[in-house]
């Protein structure tokens, strides 16, 4: 049996920023200015000069050993160095190592074991890292450099197991068990095995009974290992009957002993498995065969103080837990080599892992076989993780340069690499290039960012006409799609952590990565966490949304509603086998996790399982916004991923911001599931709505019983106002360059229109023309409704940025918010909910510089922040950390008079929509008042 020393713990360590400690023998003594750290150890958490720092630097320590033994051999294991390392012991020069992911060891030669000894580790992280594997740190996040897993000294026998792989075949009850061995075999070595019952979930689970038997050796090796240089290959396909299937439901986890013996010298082996199959079919994903819907989460695993390191096991079983909690079968370990410690916690308790490598910058053949290296390491260390359904390859094109789709030579790249992996380990599925243009692939997945409730339409016709409609579209020319599983792979938007929190956690101070520590592509404004602190008391943004940590509130009420709704689009859609949000937690500057960065819930996520679980019930609403006396129906759908729902009941009812409910605004359905996993009304809900004293919030509730049981709820936003209660505006309009209909609209709600531009009227207009900006330079007032923004032939020489249309992650990142105490009766919440939906704008005067993209190259465009200064926001708009500013109700003071700009989309909608008729009557009744200058 092998003896263990862990090495882990107090160990000396120090920079060389001259790189001379390999030339002055740092080696043999000590290293100069040395600190002491713990190991595993990230040096940018030394925080100062070590959170930029890359190049060389040193680890010592001493190493004592006990009962040394001149009869067996000494293996120093490393759980993974970042990046490359060189090691010596007692002096002498035992190894090198480049690579920054996966475990590695070396054998140190006997005639240098002591009973007291001294190791010294020079690790080197390169400041050039484009052709080596990064993932997003030092990219996109803080850098990792230096011994960031375990350390360990192993004794062993001559003869000792190097490995064990166990592969299940469930269809033929079976189960092949492959051993290498390392060392002298004879006649008399034999190889034994005993496998047994391990845990389900937290629990210890083993049956009394358990499987032992005996590996033969065979000529040849496995796929999966590219050298098997000195390993002998050791196998048996073993008849297993009536073994428990693995699967997040049920977790059963078996473990495997096996034993070398050999000239009486004994080593053993032990790892845990999983009994099941994963395949891909008729636009599914199968497990055990039975469809699984996919609810995943991407994750990036850093964390607020460790970095890349979990901080503990008890952290792993926390955060399983909550991504469990939150409706979620599966983590998307995204670039990123997950600890090992880590997925034997998703394998005990039973969650999905889709795994991806760390990618590279720069297409090289050095960068290639770099990056196909790690792959494979990653491979053999994690192929017994029964957790592990997917394997992505390259994320993105990150490392083919974008431009995977017109350069053939990557195209065969990805192809054969495609090949090769499903060669290596046939039990999984392959992505070859998450997100973006495919080639081969099991999976069919799709990046796509929006922002809801804004783009609600553009979202719709993305999954119908591009995901679903044109699957061949997401494949390079010459390949085609075969009916892989769809999925949609990253997708969210963000949610504003406390600032008071983060400082907080990190002692009264503000964390090093405020100064956003990613690469000269991560360095926008909204980007970067100083940009709130100076922007917060900037466009009106505090007036709209209270202090930093209100507007966190509302920022995170924002994300909620629009997660929530970019999900049921897609459960809505039988076709789309899956999803996997963006993402799991924050890290540091990105803040679209479903978790804030310490790990704790964000506004309502208490409510995450009512479209994140495994049963929902969902309205398909097309209006959301209501008269009093309008009558509406709309579809009920009910998604059941556990397919064994039948007689079912649907209890619903229309409540009012004090939860009170509505008269006769209530009902019941009832129909069989027959343990169908999608389940859709025709017209299920009918209501008329009723009378009420103005406008005001609404909810529906829904609630999904079987059995006597609650098994999903929800809850719809809606709003309801009366079309009679309007007041009555003491102002006279002038419509200038409008369409009549929009004329008589105003005339149908009691505004009087004149024909006559004198002084005291308003003007309302879309054109900007001489004799409207004299009207306003003599002391009259306009409401301009510049919705049209750059299409606009008279603007008046007020700037205008169009928003990112379509699928874009920066907008994903944006906010619509109102000033609600200016817009006082009108229902607006601050951040712009549902109420807003028909009406939100495409177009905002821009207060901040921004990017055009051009068709040959990126325009950079300006930003007018005197303007904002000028003049009172009421309604804007900002992306991340408030930056990318723009207006989008702004009133400038012009002259004697003002203009009110307002590129919200109002002239097809007032007299039709609820919130756009309050919205432009609050407008004409407060134009001129003296108030609105106020800042």
């Amino acid at each position: 049996m092998r003896k263990t020393n862990y090495l882990d713990g107090s160990w000396n360590f120090g920079i060389d920023p001259k790189n001379k400690g390999e030339s002055e023998s740092w080696y043999t003594g000590s290293i100069p200015n040395a600190i002491s750290v713990e190991v595993p150890h990230i040096w940018q958490r030394e925080g100062d000069q070590f959170v930029s720092y890359n190049g060389a630097a040193w680890y010592e320590r001493q190493v004592k050993i006990e009962n040394l033994s001149r009869h067996h051999d000494y293996y120093l294991c490393f759980g993974a160095v970042d990046y490359s390392c060189r090691v010596w012991w007692n002096g002498q020069f035992i190894g090198e190592h480049e690579g920054g992911f996966t475990p590695f060891e070396f054998n140190i030669p006997s005639t240098l074991i002591k009973d007291d000894n001294q190791l010294s580790i020079r690790v080197y992280d390169y400041e050039a890292n484009a052709e080596i594997p990064i993932g997003k740190q030092g990219s996109w996040y803080t850098r990792v450099s230096g011994i960031w897993q375990s350390v360990k000294l192993e004794v062993r026998a001559k003869t000792f197991i190097s490995n064990v792989f166990v592969t299940p075949n469930i269809d033929q009850d079976s189960l092949e068990i492959s051993s290498f061995v390392t060392g002298e075999i004879n006649e008399s070595t034999s190889i034994n095995f005993v496998i047994k019952g391990h845990s389900l979930r937290d629990e210890q689970w083993g049956d009394k009974e358990s499987i032992s038997g005996t590996l033969e050796m065979v000529e040849t090796t496995l796929p999966i290992f590219q050298e098997a240089n000195n390993l002998t290959h050791f196998k048996t396909i073993l008849h297993v009957q009536d073994m428990k299937r693995w699967s997040p439901e049920t977790p059963y986890l078996y473990e495997i002993e096996v034993t070398v013996e050999s000239k009486g010298k004994v080593d053993s082996y032990q790892t845990t498995f999983g009994y099941r199959k994963v395949e891909q079919k008729n636009g599914r994903i199968y497990l055990n065969n039975e469809p699984i819907y996919i609810r995943g989460a991407l994750d990036q695993a850093f964390y607020p103080d460790t970095i890349y390191a979990v901080p503990s096991v008890e952290y792993i079983q926390k955060e399983l837990q909550a991504a469990k909690d939150m409706g979620f079968n599966l983590l998307r370990k995204h670039i990123k080599a997950e600890l090992p410690v880590y997925l034997y916690w998703a394998d005990r308790l039973g969650m999905l892992i889709w795994a991806e490598p760390p990618n590279y910058v720069k297409w090289t053949a050095t960068a290639q076989k770099r990056f196909v290296k790690l792959l494979n390491e990653m491979m053999i260390r994690d192929y017994n993780h029964p957790s592990i359904i997917i394997w992505s390859i390259y994320n993105e094109e990150w490392g083919l340069e974008w431009d995977l789709e017109f350069d053939v030579e990557k195209q065969d790249h990805v192809a054969k690499l495609f090949d090769e992996v499903k060669r290596w380990d046939t039990t999984r599925l392959y992505c070859d290039n998450s997100g973006w243009t495919h080639v081969k692939t099991d999976i069919n997945d799709h990046h796509r960012y929006f922002a809801l409730p804004e783009q609600i339409k553009e979202w719709e016709y993305d999954l119908d006409e591009y995901v679903i409609g044109q699957r061949e579209r997401n494949f390079v020319t010459g390949y085609q799609s075969n009916g892989e599983p769809l999925l949609i792979s990253e997708f969210g938007m963000w949610g504003l952590p406390s600032i008071e929190k983060l400082r907080n956690y990190y002692k009264g101070k503000e964390p090093w990565w405020f100064v956003n520590q990613g690469d000269g592509t991560h360095q926008d404004d909204y980007k970067k966490p100083t940009t709130a602190l100076v922007n917060h008391s900037k466009f009106g943004i505090r007036e709209a949304l209270g202090d930093l940590e209100n507007l966190a509130v509302s920022s995170q009420k924002r994300m909620f509603r629009g997660v929530k709704s970019l999900i049921e689009e897609m459960r809505k859609r039988p076709q789309i086998a899956g999803y996997v949000v963006t993402e799991f937690t924050d890290i540091e500057w990105e803040t679209n996790g479903w978790l804030d960065f310490m790990r704790e819930p964000k506004e309502e996520f208490n409510r995450l399982v009512d479209f994140n679980g495994p049963i929902c019930v969902i309205a398909d609403i097309s209006n959301r916004n209501l008269w009093s006396g309008e009558s509406t129906n709309f579809d009920i759908v009910v998604v059941n991923d556990l397919a064994h729902l039948r007689e079912v009941t649907i209890k619903w009812e229309f409540v009012d911001a004090n939860q009170q409910p509505y008269e006769k605004l209530n009902g019941e359905i009832h129909f069989n599931m027959n343990d169908e996993t999608y389940w859709k009304t025709e017209d299920g809900i009918y209501i008329t709505v009723p009378a009420v004293s103005n406008s005001e919030f609404a909810q529906l509730k829904l609630v999904l019983i079987s059995c006597g049981h609650v098994v999903a709820s929800n809850v719809e936003e809606f709003t309801f106002t009366n079309k009679h209660a309007f007041q009555k505006l003491d102002s006279t309009v002038y419509v200038h360059h409008l369409p009549q209909e929009f004329s008589n609209q105003l005339v149908n709600h009691d505004i009087e229109v004149t024909s006559e531009l004198e002084k005291d009227v308003i003007v309302v207009t879309d054109h900007l023309d001489g004799e409207i900006l004299t009207h306003i330079h003599t002391g009259g007032h306009a409401i301009f409704l510049a919705e049209a923004g750059d299409h606009l032939e008279g603007n008046g020489h007020y700037p205008f940025r169009k928003l990112p249309p379509g699928e874009s992650w920066p907008r994903a990142s944006s906010m619509n918010y109102i000033n609600t105490e200016w817009f006082n009766g009108v229902p607006f919440h601050p951040e712009v909910g549902w109420e807003g939906s028909e009406l939100f704008p495409d177009y905002v005067i821009p207060f901040a510089d921004y990017k055009k993209d051009g068709t040959k190259r990126t325009i950079n465009m300006f930003g007018s922040p005197r303007l904002a200064e000028e003049s009172n926001v009421l309604a804007g708009y900002f992306q991340g950390w408030l930056g990318q500013n723009g207006g989008s109700i702004v009133h400038h003071r012009d002259g004697k008079g003002s203009v009110l700009i307002i590129t919200w989309k109002l002239i097809n909608q007032y007299g039709k929509h609820p919130i756009a008729t309050q919205l432009l009557n609050k407008l004409i009744m407060k134009v001129k008042g003296e108030s609105i200058y106020e800042n």
